[in-house]
């Protein structure tokens, strides 16, 4: 019988970067050895990614696959053959967790057995401090760098659950990663609806599952220079946009519609256009900032409702055709 507690699953495209320091701070992991171990699954990286996780497999209780298929989803639904354990963290790349990392996890689940979802403290770790102080405002340290210091110990929603310090309990997740169909990251998707870790939960606590954060499991997230710049930011927030629609549509069930968009949205994008064109030349500054950050996400939110009519017309042309 296996004696392994919990299963560390992540995937990485191209985490060369940041990987070192990942598989670095788990080399000091206080859980004992044959408690624990690493799926790791490669999504078909282009640089030395596949060449540094191999040199860490006679340090860490690591295994290493590789997914084709260009996707976080579809790496994840790979790794989900390999779990062990009662506890599964699903984590990213680029995380420094704290050597008891693990341990606050088992420890946690154990204190709180009503809870199957959990989530952990997630700190900045910065490649170069943000010269933009209007970048972590109004819950965008959240968006744009899944920071979570603000949120209070205790029961939680699963959509404060985020993907790069999370655990759940592995009787309660299935057989297979499933969330919604084209939900990012993907690398061979320009602009994508991000949110894919907070599906996953979402989903869990949908079928009845609770979730607990706490502040004891501990990482920090790296981030990297060219995330503190405002036009990285101002493109995320158009990934945010097109999430919303996926994760939480009933805020647009209701919103008069035309041509198959919320009328209210397009005509407000529409209107700030030429105003967001003009800002645009200007130097940086909060105003600025603001303005186009909101532009950026109706567009977003545009972009998702037309992509979406797009795939309905698709696939009612598809069944016009299998029926004929």
């Amino acid at each position: 019988m296996t004696g392994i507690k919990i299963t560390v699953l992540f995937s990485t495209y191209n985490g060369a970067r940041t990987l070192p320091r990942m598989l670095d701070a788990l080399c000091a992991c206080t859980l004992p050895p044959g408690r624990w171990k690493i799926v790791a699954v490669d999504n078909n990286s282009t640089d030395d990614t596949a060449k540094i996780l191999d040199s860490y497999k006679d340090r860490l209780p690591l295994e290493v696959y590789f997914e084709q298929k260009q996707g976080k989803e579809s790496a994840l639904a790979l790794g989900f053959r390999h779990l062990e354990g009662d506890l599964v963290v699903l984590t990213d790349d680029d995380v420094i967790p704290d050597p008891d990392w693990l341990d606050q996890f088992i420890r946690l689940s154990e204190e709180q057995p009503e809870f199957s979802i959990f989530g952990g403290l997630i700190l900045p770790e910065w490649e170069s401090p943000p010269r933009f102080p209007w970048l972590l405002k109004d819950n965008r340290a959240a968006i744009l760098y899944a920071l979570n210091e603000s949120l209070e110990e205790g029961p939680t929603l699963a959509g404060y659950i985020f993907g790069p310090n999370s655990a759940f309990r592995r009787a309660i997740i299935g057989s297979g990663y499933v969330v919604h169909d084209n939900l990012g990251p993907n690398a061979s998707v320009k602009q994508y609806p991000m949110g894919q870790d907070t599906a996953f939960a979402m989903r869990l606590e949908g079928a009845g599952a609770k979730a607990y954060h706490s502040r004891r499991p501990k990482v920090r997230h790296i981030i990297k220079s060219t995330y503190v710049e405002e036009d990285w930011a101002i493109a995320r927030a158009e990934r945010y946009g097109m999430g919303m629609v996926v994760l939480r549509s009933a805020l647009f069930d209701r919103k008069r519609k035309i041509a198959g968009v919320p009328a209210s949205t397009a005509l407000l994008w529409l209107a700030m256009a030429p105003v967001c064109s003009l800002f645009r030349r200007l130097p940086s500054g909060e105003t600025r900032f603001r303005l186009l950050w909101k532009q950026s996400l109706r567009q977003g939110i545009l972009h998702q409702f037309i992509k979406q009519r797009g795939a309905r017309a698709h696939a009612s042309e598809l069944g016009v055709r299998a029926g004929g």
